[in-house]
C-alpha cells in the first residue's frame, strides 16, 4: 500500500525568528565577551603597576637605608677628622687611629669599596685596610671641583666611574671637611659599589623584557640600569620623558606606560623617589610580558567563540538545509507515491488483464486446431493473435512505468526500446509538440536493462518538453554508432571520460530555452530543479545520471540559452547476440505427453477450460479445480495419483503459494508450478522457499506452458 502523508502536516518552523534570536543572542555573547575581556586586560594592566611600583618601594627602602647609613659615617669622619690630621706629617700621630676607625665602620657595609679621607689638595691621606689602593689623588674629579668653587657644598654623589683599583661600577659618596671658619680642608669618600644593587636589581621577577634603574632626578642621569646597558651611563634622558616630568614636579610616586627610549620597548612602571636624596628608582615590566597571559586567554577565548559561532552557523544552515531537503522530500514523497499508485493499479490491472490475453490467446490457438489449414477464418484469427500479443507488451510497458518489473542488465537490441518509449510518448505529448525519432539501420546491442531505458528516454523527453515552457516546439530522439578512438578520449567531453571503444550514441533534442553554464554545472545534482515550486523533484537527471553510469556509459549536454538543448548518452555496445531469444509460438499437438495426470487450479472457468483443452490435446489426463482449499483436499486423498500440480497465484483466500506450502507437507516430491500474470521478485523468492518447481506467465500460457509441463516432468512426458 501507499505511504499516505498526515492530513495536516507540521507547519513550516519559525526558522527567520529562530535564527534572528540565536543572532541576536551571539551578538549579545559577544558584547559580553568582550567586555569581559577589555575588563581582564585592565586588571592586568592595573596589576603590573601595582606590582612594578611595589618593587620600586622595596628598592627605594633600601636604597634610601644605604644612603642614610653611609651618611652618617661621612658625618661622623667629619667630626672626628680634625684639620691637623690632613697637614704635612699629619699621618704620623693620626694613621692609626683613624685608620682603624675606618676599618671599623666598613664592617658594617657591603654596599661599600672602601672608606677614604683626602686633603686639600685632592691627595689620598687616609683608607681603610682592605683597600690596597696606592695613594690616588682626586682633584680631578668633579665632585672635588665643586667642593673647591662652592662653599656651602656639602653632601655629593659623584658620576658613576669605573674604580680605578676594584674595576667595578662606582659612584662616590662624599662630604667636606670644614674648619669652624668654614674652609675647606678635606673630604671624607664612601665609594659605593654598585654592582652589590645591581645584584639586587637581578633577583626581581621582572620577566624577560623588563628593565630596573637608578636616576638622577636633576636630569635623569642614569646611574644603575639592569639589564645593564654601559652606554647609557650617565647620559641623561630625552626631554619629554613622562617620568621624568612626574618627579620634576614633586610627585613622590608614579606609574607611567611608555616606549623605552633605550631600546624601543614599551614598559609598565612603578617609580619612587629616593627620600632625601637626588635619585629615583624606577621598575619596568615589558607590557608584552604583562599581557602575555591575557592574550592568550584572548586566544582561546577568540578561538572557542569563534568555534562556536562556526557551530551555530552550521547548525542554522543545517536548519535551512534539513528544511529544504525536507520540503524536497515531500516532493519526492509525493512523486514516489504517484509512481507507487500507478504501480499497485498497474499490477492490479496486468493480472487480470493478462488472464484474458491468456485465454484469448489460447482459445485462438485452440480454433485455429478445431478448423484445420485453409479455412478463411484463420486470417481473422491471425489478426486476433497479433492484436492480443500487442495488447500483451502494452502491459509490459505499463508495468515498466510504474517501476514493478525486476531491473537486470541483459544483451539486447536498443532499437526495439527506443521504438516502444516513442511509441509511448506520442500519446502524452501536447499537441503543438512534434516527436521526430531518427535511428541508424544498423542493429545496436548493448547490455541494458530495458526498463531502464525507457525511464531515462522518459524523463529526457519530459524535461525537454517542459523546456518548450507550454509553446509549440520540436524534440527529436536519435540513435547511431559512435567510435572513440584511442587518444581521443578527452575529445569527447562526456562525464565521465569515455574510454577508447564502440558505443551506442542515444540523444534527445528539443527547441526549448536552453541552459547557462552555471545550470549545467548542477543538473545532476540530486534535489536541483529549474521548475518552479511544487513542479519538480529534482530528480528525473540525477536518476538519468545514476542509469547511465549502472550502464557503464557517459552524458554530454550541449545547451546554450535561446538555443535549445541536446542530452548525449554514450553506452558500450556489444558485438555479442541477444542473451534471450523470444520463443517461438508452439503449437498445441507439438509437445504430447504420455498421460501424466495433471491437476490445474484457477478460479478463472475461462482459463481453466483453456488450459485443459490444451492439456487434453496434448496427451495428458487433466483434473481442474476452481478453488485452492479443494484441490488440496483431494490431492491430498490420492497424493500419488497426480504427476503434476499446477495453480494460479492470485485467488481468492487461498494463494497459490498456500496451495504450494500445504501440498508440500502431503507429498514433498509432487511437482508444483505456479502461474501468475504479475511475477514480481518477492514471488520468485516465496516460490523458491516453498519449494516450486517453476513460474509461469500466465499470458504466455500459450507458448510455455507444454514446454514447461514437459521441463518439469522430464524427457518421458
Amino acid at each position: 500500500m501507499p505511504i499516505t502523508p498526515p492530513a495536516n502536516p507540521l507547519p513550516n518552523p519559525p526558522r527567520r525568528k529562530f535564527a534572528a534570536v540565536l543572532v541576536g543572542s551571539a551578538l549579545a555573547a559577544s558584547g559580553l565577551i568582550g567586555w569581559l575581556l577589555w575588563t581582564a586586560r585592565q586588571d592586568a594592566i592595573q596589576s603590573a603597576q601595582t606590582t612594578a611600583l611595589n618593587y620600586a618601594r622595596t628598592l627605594e627602602v633600601r636604597m634610601d637605608g644605604t644612603f642614610r647609613r653611609t651618611d652618617a659615617v661621612l658625618r661622623a669622619l667629619a667630626q672626628q677628622v680634625p684639620p691637623e690630621a690632613l697637614a704635612p706629617q699629619g699621618e704620623l700621630a693620626y694613621a692609626p687611629p683613624i685608620n682603624g676607625e675606618l676599618d671599623a665602620m666598613l664592617r658594617d657595609f657591603d654596599e661599600l669599596i672602601a672608606l677614604r679621607i683626602i686633603d686639600a689638595g685632592g691627595e689620598q691621606r687616609y683608607v681603610t685596610s682592605s683597600s690596597s689602593a696606592p695613594r690616588v689623588n682626586y682633584a680631578d674629579r668633579s665632585f672635588f671641583e665643586t667642593y673647591q668653587r662652592d662653599p656651602q657644598a656639602d653632601l655629593l654623589f659623584s658620576e658613576v666611574v669605573t674604580g680605578r683599583v676594584s674595576q667595578r661600577p662606582t659612584m662616590v659618596m662624599t662630604r667636606a671637611l670644614r674648619d669652624p671658619q668654614g674652609r675647606f680642608y678635606g673630604a671624607a669618600l664612601a665609594p659605593l659599589d654598585l654592582s652589590y644593587f645591581q645584584q639586587q636589581f637581578r633577583k626581581l621577577d621582572i620577566g624577560r623584557n623588563g628593565a630596573v634603574f637608578l636616576r638622577r632626578t636633576d636630569a635623569g642621569q642614569l646611574v644603575l640600569r639592569w639589564p645593564q646597558i654601559d652606554a647609557e651611563v650617565n647620559k641623561p634622558m630625552p626631554a619629554g620623558q613622562p617620568i621624568l616630568q612626574a618627579v620634576r614636579s614633586g610627585q613622590q610616586e608614579t606609574v607611567n606606560e611608555y616606549v623605552a627610549f633605550t631600546d624601543g620597548v614599551r614598559r609598565i612602571s612603578g617609580t619612587v623617589v629616593v627620600k632625601g636624596y637626588p635619585f629615583f628608582l624606577t621598575v619596568a615590566l615589558s607590557h608584552d610580558d604583562v599581557l602575555a597571559n591575557w592574550r592568550r586567554l584572548a586566544l582561546l577565548t577568540a578561538l572557542a567563540w569563534g568555534l562556536l559561532h562556526l557551530l551555530m552557523a552550521l547548525m542554522i544552515r543545517r536548519l535551512w538545509r534539513s528544511d529544504r531537503e525536507r520540503r524536497s522530500l515531500e516532493a519526492q514523497l509525493r512523486e514516489s507515491q504517484r509512481i507507487e499508485s500507478i504501480g499497485t493499479l498497474a499490477g492490479g490491472i496486468a493480472h487480470d488483464f493478462n488472464n484474458i490475453l491468456a485465454a484469448i490467446l489460447g482459445n485462438v490457438a485452440l480454433a485455429r486446431e478445431d478448423i484445420g489449414a485453409g479455412h478463411p477464418a484463420l486470417a481473422s484469427l491471425e489478426q486476433i493473435h497479433k492484436a492480443s500479443v500487442r495488447a500483451r507488451d502494452l502491459v509490459q510497458q505499463i508495468l515498466a512505468f510504474g517501476r514493478r518489473q525486476p531491473q537486470a542488465l541483459v544483451n539486447q537490441p536498443l532499437q526495439p526500446l527506443v521504438e516502444e518509449s516513442v511509441r509511448l510518448l506520442r500519446s502524452t505529448l501536447p499537441a503543438g509538440v512534434s516527436l521526430a525519432c531518427r535511428m541508424t539501420p544498423q542493429p545496436l546491442h548493448a547490455n541494458a536493462d530495458g526498463t531502464q531505458v525507457q525511464q531515462v528516454l522518459m524523463n529526457l523527453c519530459t524535461n525537454a518538453w517542459h523546456a518548450l515552457h507550454g509553446r509549440p516546439g520540436r524534440i527529436e530522439v536519435g540513435l547511431e554508432p559512435h567510435e572513440v578512438e584511442p587518444g581521443a578520449e578527452r575529445a569527447a567531453r562526456t562525464t565521465p571520460p569515455l574510454a577508447a571503444g564502440h558505443y551506442a550514441h542515444l540523444w534527445v533534442q528539443d527547441s526549448g530555452s536552453g541552459m547557462d553554464a552555471a545550470t549545467q554545472a548542477r543538473i545532476f545534482e540530486p534535489f536541483f530543479t529549474t521548475k518552479p515550486t511544487g513542479q519538480g523533484t529534482g530528480l528525473g537527471l540525477s536518476v538519468v545520471h545514476g542509469i547511465v553510469a549502472a550502464h557503464h556509459g557517459a552524458i554530454r549536454v550541449d545547451s546554450e540559452p535561446g538555443r535549445g538543448t541536446t542530452m548525449h548518452l554514450y553506452v558500450p555496445t556489444t558485438d555479442a547476440a541477444p542473451a534471450e531469444e523470444p520463443l517461438p509460438v508452439t503449437a498445441p499437438g507439438a509437445l504430447q505427453g504420455a498421460g501424466q495426470h495433471v491437476a490445474y487450479i484457477d478460479d478463472d472457468e475461462v482459463i481453466a477450460l483453456m488450459v485443459e483443452r490444451l492439456l487434453r490435446q496434448a496427451g495428458y489426463r487433466v483434473t481442474s479445480f476452481r478453488d485452492g482449499h479443494e484441490a488440496v483436499a483431494a490431492i491430498g486423498a490420492q497424493p500419488f495419483a497426480f504427476d503434476l500440480v499446477i495453480t494460479d497465484f492470485n485467488m481468492p483466500g487461498y494463494s497459490g503459494l498456500d496451495v504450494a506450502q500445504a501440498l508440500g507437507m502431503v507429498r514433498a516430491d509432487l511437482p508444483v508450478v505456479i502461474s501468475s500474470g504479475y511475477i514480481t521478485e518477492a514471488l520468485s523468492t516465496q516460490a523458491a522457499e516453498a519449494g516450486v518447481r517453476a513460474l509461469m506467465r500466465k499470458q504466455n500460457t500459450l507458448e510455455e506452458l507444454l514446454r514447461l509441463v514437459r521441463k518439469v516432468l522430464g524427457p518421458s512426458a
